[in-house]
């Protein structure tokens, strides 16, 4: 197996003594670590972060996506890190106590690697972190290593592959560092068997004598390895743990594995519950850990989930009598079990979460005896909850009124050095305690502790054009939230839409009251808003019933009394209603399919492209005409927020393009400096500018791909952003702030809305 210096970092040095550091060189992508260059870690930085003059974050949400587990260092207080299955993994900053994204350095090239799968933190050695990196298995992954607590990355290719965002990926961890010679980690693979590593991740190897590579399969995805656990008292410093655990989803059989040669052979651990428990039977292993007193700790599910576990149990092992205690903390409801934490400091006090407890509400039992008994955070019996959930930082997360301490609660973790606190991750964001070990006789606080992640897949934003202080500053639409208007997009909004996912939004440039946005679910299929999206109405009625749920693109006149909709059908034809759906007018002078833009300025002026062709109506579309072609039949639009008939234009590797429709008509490419552009979109002037700032995706002045800005109408452009702030999977849908000068929003597939701004002074 071979290890690259990761293209979208440009390169990743190794130390003689391990630490990951500089630049060999910025078009050197793929040498080996042998030949890496040893340069300390702030040259590295220095090297790789060009100060731009702007400052990089996120229209803040909080999380909205799932967080599978968060991961304490034993060792070292303050060093946490959590994993996204999409969205990149994370780190607590401990100058300020949130989260920062160590993952924004993948590209677009690599955006497969933005799925955490596992991570490994070095109890040993605390700098050292490392990542099993890859989103589906149907793309290459990696082994990612770093040697100053994720700051730089280098990246090891291996054969086997990662499914961060597939069945089972709250199981875990899979990834792990052998706590007594932490050279070596092992890797439990979901189609491949268990690999090796004995160089501090650099090179791996299959461990051959593993008698398993699972085989079992849930929902077409194979599951596989799905633990590795040491016991740390079978090793000694610089010598090898001898007893190692792993766990295997298997059809039928055993599914914990034991060594105790360090990994050289392996035997099944005979579960007697598989036979005097019939529910047990096909349960898969789902998290497993040693505890300090000699103990393994399971939990199972008969499903590796996190969906559609109706069973499930946790289990007590002693290594030593190699004999089993079911200690499941409740067994009336029928769900699975998935979080498990042992306090290294403390062997008696175990945390276990339910998994799929649907029908109620998930749980957190607390054991401080070894599992003999707990205490949940709801009493099943009486129905009491034992907790104060506190969301005032993301209120949002009072789902419709249906407040709940989470689901898809598959990773939770004790603080090592504070026991009062777990952190635990849920289908939408992060939650801690900071009274846990009191939970026998007071109520446990919850509270949101997700600020710094974001990890949300965004299909849409506008910014409106209004000074108004009670003017939105974003709308968005979204993956499983359905969408926000933010107030201040630095604070979570307080609601989502809170009904269906949409395919498109728009709001009125002059008039940011008027929002509408376009559904694949739901019978009405548009919904209009006159009240900035405080409330919706369903559409009055549709063109054609056979075009409900279709999704597709809309878009609103500049005063918002007119809404254009382009079906998301091939070849259907576009529409437009003046009256929400009593009536509608199809746009037959236009090929079905097109894209529809409109003026923001003028109410009467549309536009629409096909095939290259530009067309354009100037009397609120009762008749159109074709205004010029293009050579390109892939491209973005955008109209000016304040400028009569100004449309710009991202064409790919041809630049960007300017088409005055009020004047002559003519496709002018504002600039040679531009290579590629693949979005470009308008902002606020710069003082002193006589025309909108423009921002693009692509490059310019051959300086890399990236974000550029303009404030002379394209003549010139300057990069805004460096190689470290890439973000993953990004969209071709950009908004500049028509409002805040220097501010621009990006949308991407798991990372949220990037927002760059200017530095502040």
């Amino acid at each position: 197996m071979k290890m690259k210096k990761l293209a979208a970092l440009v390169c990743a040095a190794v130390f003689a003594a391990g630490v990951l550091g500089g630049c060999a060189g910025k078009d050197k992508k793929t040498d080996s670590a042998a030949d890496a260059k040893t340069i300390s870690a702030d040259e590295y930085y220095n090297a790789q972060h060009v100060d731009t003059g702007w400052e990089w974050g996120n229209a803040t949400i909080m999380a909205g996506g799932f967080i599978p587990n968060i991961i304490y260092n034993p060792t070292e207080e303050g060093v946490v890190y959590a994993r996204t299955d999409m969205g990149g993994a994370y780190k607590i900053d401990k100058e300020t106590g949130k989260w920062k994204c160590m993952t924004d350095f993948i590209g677009g090239d690599d955006w497969n690697l933005n799925g955490a799968e596992s991570i490994a933190t070095d109890p040993v050695e605390p700098n050292r972190v490392y990542m099993a990196a890859g989103t589906y298995t149907n793309s290459a992954g990696a082994i990612m290593v770093s040697d100053d607590y994720g700051e730089n990355w280098l990246k090891v290719d291996v054969d086997f592959r990662m499914g961060a965002n597939e069945v089972g990926r709250g199981c875990g961890e899979r990834l792990q560092v052998d706590p007594c010679d932490n050279s070596i980690l092992y890797y439990g693979s979901r189609s491949d068997g268990l690999f090796r590593s004995t160089d501090y991740g650099r090179s791996w190897n299959k461990v051959e004598s593993f008698p398993t590579t699972g085989g079992y399969i849930e929902e077409g995805y194979s599951i596989g390895i799905t633990w590795v656990a040491f016991d740390k008292s079978s090793g000694s410093k610089g010598k090898a743990c001898q007893t190692i655990f792993a766990g295997a989803a298997r059809p039928t059989g055993n599914v914990i594995f034991r060594s105790d040669d360090g990994g050289e052979s392996w035997s099944e651990v005979e579960n007697p519950y598989y036979e005097k428990l019939k529910k047990n039977e096909g349960m898969k292993p789902v998290q497993g850990e040693v505890s300090s007193d000699g103990y393994l700790y399971c939990t199972f599910g008969d499903k590796a989930g996190p969906n559609n576990v109706m069973r499930g149990s946790v289990q007590k092992y002693s290594i030593k009598d190699k004999t089993w205690e079911e200690i499941t903390p409740d067994l009336k409801y029928t769900c699975g079990y998935s979080g498990l934490s042992v306090n290294p400091n403390d062997p008696n006090m175990i945390v276990v979460t339910t998994l799929d407890l649907w029908a109620v509400v998930d749980n957190i039992y607390t054991s401080f005896d070894g599992g003999k008994t707990w205490t949940g955070i709801w009493d099943p019996e009486t129905q009491k909850t034992n907790y104060n959930l506190d969301i005032s930082e993301c209120k949002w997360l009072d789902w419709q009124g249906q407040l709940k301490p989470g689901w898809w609660m598959t990773g939770v973790s004790i603080n090592p050095f504070n026991p009062d606190e777990i952190m635990y991750g849920t289908g939408a964001t992060v939650f801690k305690t900071d009274n846990l070990t009191k939970c026998q006789s007071e109520p446990i606080n919850i509270s949101v502790a997700a600020e710094g992640i974001e990890q949300t897949a965004i299909f849409d934003i506008v910014a409106p054009n209004a000074n108004d202080e009670n003017a939105p500053e974003l709308y968005s639409i979204l993956g499983d939230l359905y969408g926000f208007k933010h107030m201040d997009v630095n604070k979570a909004p307080e609601e989502h839409f809170g009904d269906f996912k949409s395919t498109s939004i728009d709001c009125a440039m002059l008039d940011y009251n008027i929002v509408v946005r376009a559904t694949e679910e739901g019978d009405a299929t548009l919904y209009y808003s006159t009240d900035a999206a405080d409330t919706w109405n369903e559409i009055k009625g549709l063109p054609d019933d056979s075009l409900k749920k279709t999704g597709g693109q809309v878009k609103l006149s500049a005063d918002g009394k007119t809404l254009l909709w382009q079906p998301g059908v091939a070849g259907a034809s576009a529409y437009m209603t003046k009256d929400w759906g009593k009536t509608w007018t199809e746009l037959a002078d236009l090929p079905g399919g097109c894209t529809i833009e409109t003026d923001k300025v003028n109410p009467d002026r549309y536009y629409a492209v096909y095939d290259g062709r530009f067309y354009m109506t100037a009397d609120g579309g009762k008749s159109w005409s074709t205004i010029t072609e293009f050579l390109l039949s892939n491209f973005t639009l955008e109209a000016a927020a304040d400028t009569e008939g100004d449309l710009w234009i991202g064409a790919g590797n041809g630049g960007v393009y300017y088409l005055d429709a009020d004047g002559d008509a003519q496709l002018t490419r504002v600039s040679d400096a531009v290579q590629d552009c693949s979005v470009v979109t308008l902002g606020k002037a710069a003082d002193g500018a006589d025309y909108m700032t423009l921002y693009m995706i692509g490059e310019a002045n051959n300086e890399g791909h990236g974000v550029y800005m303009s404030t002379d109408k394209g003549v010139s452009w300057k990069r805004i952003n460096d190689d470290t702030e890439k973000w993953g999977n990004v969209k071709n849908v950009m908004s500049g702030d028509p409002k805040v000068f220097g501010r621009v929003y990006i949308v991407t597939d798991g990372r949220g809305i990037i927002m760059g701004n200017i530095k502040s002074e």
